[in-house]
This record gives C-alpha cells, structure tokens and sequence, in this order.
C-alpha cells in the first residue's frame, strides 16, 4: 500500500475524487460501476476498504438538486400557461438528470 505523500493539498484530493478517481494519483478509480467503490487504487494500491461515504453523497445530491428543482416548480405553478403534464415531465426529467449526474461525483468527493 503506498501512503499518501505530504505534499498532496487536501483541494488536489477532493478535486480528485469528484473526478471520481483516486485521491493520491488522480489515475485509478474510486467506483466501480455507478455507485459500487472500489476497495484499493488499481493504479497507487491505496487501500479503500475502511472508507465509508454513507448518506452524505445523498444529502448533497438533495441539496444541489434542490436548489435547481424549488425555484422550477414555483415558477411551473405560478405560470398557468404552462400544461401541468409539461411541468411535471419537465421536472421529473431534471431530477433524473441531476441524480445521475451528482450522486457518483458526490460519492467520489466523500471517499477521497
């Protein structure tokens, strides 16, 4: 297992890992899969096993996504031009998206 070199910024690490790649080396990836991690580097053999991301990537993923969808649906209901089926695929269609997106990246940044 190599050990994490001292001159690695914690803003390296953390860009690093919402690339979804390792921490140390910015080569191997931490997820296998969509939301599977991977218990060593393939490439540095850092060690993974006892990093556990939790509810965290969920809870960003509900703050970011939040913060896009709330705005859409008040201006969705206050706008009576707009079909309600149009507004709710609309929407249901970014969540989606945005879940896809930023739950693998959110996962990436808790475990680097």
């Amino acid at each position: 297992m190599q050990t994490p070199s001292s001159s690695l910024s914690y803003g390296t690490a953390l860009a690093r890992g919402l690339r979804r790649r390792g921490p140390h080396c910015g080569i191997g990836t931490l997820l296998r899969g969509y939301l599977k991690p991977v218990t060593e580097c393939e490439a540095c053999k850092s060690d993974f096993s006892h990093i556990s991301a939790d509810d965290g990537p969920a809870w960003v993923t509900i703050l970011v996504l939040g913060h896009v969808v709330v705005p859409l649906m008040l201006y969705f209901g206050r706008d009576d031009s707009i079909p309600l089926w149009i507004a709710c695929v609309t929407l249901s269609v970014i969540m989606l998206i945005g879940v896809y997106v930023i739950l693998p990246r959110a996962k990436g940044l808790f475990i680097a």
